[in-house]
């Protein structure tokens, strides 16, 4: 093969290589349907939470951060098709008195975060099972 047809050859592999590498980083930005997102939970386990507490959750470049309803947490989220996968979590450590149960509430919020492997987003709903049909639901904020 003469020296020629082998730089043309190297350009064209070259291209699409790059082709290819932007194909899949725009399918993995197209699959995180919650990248830009922020919410606010308005029910865990068909219950509303503890009155006088907001928890949210705002999604962005891979990282989960929000209120818990005392603290503030972030952590790590990754997408595949319905699967979701939260982990790293991490979170401020004030004691909260009022309202009462909010800390335990709180603990068990970022429990079901941790364990949380599936979600859906129908209208402005955003639902995170942990086990079985169990479910944080949450509202889209403005």
């Amino acid at each position: 093969m003469n020296k020629k047809k082998y730089s043309s050859l190297l350009v064209i592999f070259a291209v699409l290589i790059i082709l290819a590498a932007a194909c899949a980083s725009t399918e993995a930005a197209m699959d995180d349907a919650l990248d830009g997102t922020s919410w606010q939970l308005k029910f865990y386990r068909k219950t509303t939470p503890v009155p006088g507490s907001t928890i949210t959750a705002r999604f962005a470049d891979g990282e989960i951060t929000g209120s818990a309803g005392c603290n503030t947490y972030g952590g790590v989220y990754q997408i595949n098709g319905p699967v979701i996968s939260i982990s790293d979590i991490y979170f401020t450590e004030m004691a909260c008195m009022d309202p009462e149960g909010v800390m335990e509430q709180e603990q068990m919020y970022l429990e079901w975060l941790s364990d949380a492997y599936k979600y859906q987003i129908s209208d402005e709903l955003l639902q995170i099972f942990w086990t079985g049909q169990e479910a944080l639901t949450f509202v889209l904020e403005d």
